[in-house]
Protein backbone atom coordinates (compact mmCIF):
# COMPACT_ATOMS: atom_id res chain seq x y z
CA UNK A 1 0.00 0.00 0.00
CA UNK A 2 1.25 3.74 -0.69
CA UNK A 3 1.81 6.30 2.04
CA UNK A 4 5.03 4.88 3.47
CA UNK A 5 6.63 8.54 2.90
CA UNK A 6 4.26 10.12 4.66
CA UNK A 7 3.82 8.16 7.36
CA UNK A 8 7.72 8.07 7.83
CA UNK A 9 6.99 11.96 8.00
CA UNK A 10 4.80 11.67 10.79
CA UNK A 11 7.15 9.46 12.83
CA UNK A 12 10.23 11.92 12.22
CA UNK A 13 7.55 14.53 13.48
CA UNK A 14 6.42 12.51 16.29
CA UNK A 15 2.92 12.79 15.34
CA UNK A 16 2.70 8.88 14.38
CA UNK A 17 0.52 6.72 16.32
CA UNK A 18 2.16 3.35 17.76
CA UNK A 19 0.02 0.98 15.78
CA UNK A 20 1.19 2.88 12.22
CA UNK A 21 4.65 3.33 13.53
CA UNK A 22 4.26 -1.09 13.31
CA UNK A 23 2.55 -1.12 10.28
CA UNK A 24 4.76 1.06 8.47
CA UNK A 25 7.98 -1.19 9.52
CA UNK A 26 6.11 -4.69 8.43
CA UNK A 27 5.58 -2.82 5.09
CA UNK A 28 9.21 -1.64 4.66
CA UNK A 29 10.40 -4.82 6.03
CA UNK A 30 8.18 -7.10 3.60
CA UNK A 31 10.81 -8.36 0.94
CA UNK A 32 9.61 -8.71 -2.75
CA UNK A 33 11.63 -11.80 -3.62
CA UNK A 34 9.35 -14.19 -2.88
CA UNK A 35 6.50 -12.35 -5.56
CA UNK A 36 9.38 -11.49 -8.05
CA UNK A 37 9.83 -15.32 -8.04
CA UNK A 38 6.32 -15.84 -8.33
CA UNK A 39 5.88 -13.63 -11.33
CA UNK A 40 8.09 -15.58 -13.19
CA UNK A 41 5.50 -18.07 -13.98
CA UNK A 42 3.20 -15.64 -15.21
CA UNK A 43 3.28 -13.49 -18.77
CA UNK A 44 4.73 -10.64 -17.07
CA UNK A 45 5.14 -7.88 -19.71
CA UNK A 46 6.71 -4.98 -17.41
CA UNK A 47 7.34 -4.98 -13.48
CA UNK A 48 8.84 -2.03 -11.17
CA UNK A 49 9.13 -1.74 -7.62
CA UNK A 50 7.31 1.62 -6.09
CA UNK A 51 10.42 3.27 -4.39
CA UNK A 52 11.32 7.08 -4.59
CA UNK A 53 9.80 8.25 -7.46
CA UNK A 54 5.92 7.02 -6.03
CA UNK A 55 3.39 5.12 -8.28
CA UNK A 56 2.79 7.39 -10.51
CA UNK A 57 6.68 8.17 -11.59
CA UNK A 58 7.52 4.38 -11.82
CA UNK A 59 3.66 4.32 -13.72
CA UNK A 60 5.06 7.00 -16.23
CA UNK A 61 8.26 4.67 -16.72
CA UNK A 62 6.65 2.04 -17.52
CA UNK A 63 4.31 3.27 -19.59
CA UNK A 64 6.58 5.82 -21.57
CA UNK A 65 8.48 2.42 -22.30
CA UNK A 66 5.20 0.64 -23.76
CA UNK A 67 3.65 3.35 -25.38
CA UNK A 68 0.39 3.10 -24.06
CA UNK A 69 -1.70 4.94 -21.02
CA UNK A 70 -2.05 3.44 -17.78
CA UNK A 71 -5.47 3.98 -16.27
CA UNK A 72 -5.89 3.50 -12.64
CA UNK A 73 -8.55 3.31 -10.28
CA UNK A 74 -7.81 5.05 -7.78
CA UNK A 75 -10.19 3.82 -5.38
CA UNK A 76 -8.60 0.13 -5.88
CA UNK A 77 -5.11 1.84 -4.78
CA UNK A 78 -4.45 0.38 -1.57
CA UNK A 79 -3.23 3.56 0.83
CA UNK A 80 -1.65 2.92 4.95
CA UNK A 81 -4.26 3.59 7.18
CA UNK A 82 -3.60 6.94 8.68
CA UNK A 83 -1.81 8.13 5.51
CA UNK A 84 -4.67 9.71 4.10
CA UNK A 85 -5.41 11.89 7.04
CA UNK A 86 -2.10 12.76 7.48
CA UNK A 87 -2.13 13.61 3.46
CA UNK A 88 -4.71 16.20 3.89
CA UNK A 89 -2.90 17.57 7.09
CA UNK A 90 -0.14 18.58 4.87
CA UNK A 91 2.57 15.89 6.36
CA UNK A 92 3.63 15.22 2.85
CA UNK A 93 7.80 14.59 2.53
CA UNK A 94 9.24 16.77 0.17
CA UNK A 95 10.17 14.31 -2.71
CA UNK A 96 6.20 13.87 -3.25
CA UNK A 97 6.22 17.32 -4.54
CA UNK A 98 9.12 17.08 -6.68
CA UNK A 99 7.54 13.75 -7.76
CA UNK A 100 4.38 15.41 -8.84
CA UNK A 101 6.23 18.32 -10.44
CA UNK A 102 8.07 16.19 -12.92
CA UNK A 103 5.30 14.63 -13.94
CA UNK A 104 3.49 17.50 -14.32
CA UNK A 105 2.19 17.45 -17.96
CA UNK A 106 2.19 13.89 -18.40
CA UNK A 107 -1.02 12.46 -15.98
CA UNK A 108 -5.00 13.22 -14.84
CA UNK A 109 -6.34 12.95 -12.07
CA UNK A 110 -10.31 12.85 -11.36
CA UNK A 111 -11.90 15.70 -9.31
CA UNK A 112 -13.53 12.87 -7.45
CA UNK A 113 -10.13 11.80 -5.61
CA UNK A 114 -8.17 14.73 -5.52
CA UNK A 115 -7.55 14.50 -1.89
CA UNK A 116 -5.80 11.30 -2.70
CA UNK A 117 -3.46 13.30 -5.32
CA UNK A 118 -0.31 13.19 -3.42
CA UNK A 119 -0.24 9.58 -2.03
CA UNK A 120 0.41 8.54 -5.67
CA UNK A 121 3.75 10.38 -5.48
CA UNK A 122 4.65 9.96 -2.22
CA UNK A 123 8.13 8.63 -2.76
CA UNK A 124 8.27 4.86 -0.86
CA UNK A 125 10.84 3.21 1.14
CA UNK A 126 10.96 -0.62 -0.20
CA UNK A 127 7.34 -0.18 -1.54
CA UNK A 128 5.27 -3.17 -3.42
CA UNK A 129 5.17 -4.27 -7.14
CA UNK A 130 3.82 -2.56 -10.18
CA UNK A 131 3.46 -5.27 -11.94
CA UNK A 132 1.97 -5.37 -15.91
CA UNK A 133 0.35 -8.79 -16.69
CA UNK A 134 -2.31 -9.46 -19.30
CA UNK A 135 -5.78 -8.99 -18.03
CA UNK A 136 -6.50 -13.19 -18.42
CA UNK A 137 -3.91 -14.03 -15.59
CA UNK A 138 -4.44 -10.95 -13.29
CA UNK A 139 -7.06 -12.22 -10.70
CA UNK A 140 -4.93 -15.99 -10.28
CA UNK A 141 -2.12 -13.93 -10.06
CA UNK A 142 -3.32 -11.44 -7.24
CA UNK A 143 -4.46 -14.41 -6.07
CA UNK A 144 -1.05 -16.76 -5.58
CA UNK A 145 0.67 -13.22 -4.43
CA UNK A 146 -1.76 -13.18 -1.85
CA UNK A 147 -1.92 -16.92 -0.27
CA UNK A 148 2.27 -15.80 -0.52
CA UNK A 149 1.73 -13.29 2.14
CA UNK A 150 1.12 -10.24 -0.24
CA UNK A 151 -2.53 -9.36 1.20
CA UNK A 152 -2.51 -5.84 -0.20
CA UNK A 153 -2.31 -7.10 -3.60
CA UNK A 154 -4.52 -6.18 -5.68
CA UNK A 155 -5.75 -4.79 -9.61
CA UNK A 156 -5.26 -1.24 -9.71
CA UNK A 157 -5.48 -0.24 -12.92
CA UNK A 158 -5.23 -1.46 -17.02
CA UNK A 159 -3.17 -0.34 -19.61
CA UNK A 160 -5.28 1.69 -22.52
CA UNK A 161 -4.33 3.48 -26.08
CA UNK A 162 -2.16 6.32 -25.46
CA UNK A 163 -4.16 9.65 -24.50
CA UNK A 164 -3.21 12.86 -23.86
CA UNK A 165 -1.55 11.80 -20.61
CA UNK A 166 0.26 8.72 -19.72
CA UNK A 167 -1.03 8.58 -16.47
CA UNK A 168 -4.66 8.68 -15.63
CA UNK A 169 -6.27 8.52 -12.46
CA UNK A 170 -9.96 7.80 -12.35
Amino acid sequence: PLGIGIITTAIKGEMAEKDEISDVTELMLLSNQKASEIIKNYPVSACTDITGYGLAGHALEMSKFSGCSINFFTEKIPVIEGALNYAEMGIIPAGAYHNRQFLDHHYSFSENHRNKEMLMFDPQTSGGLLIGVNRKYADELVNELKRSGYKDCSIIGEAADLSDHYIVFE
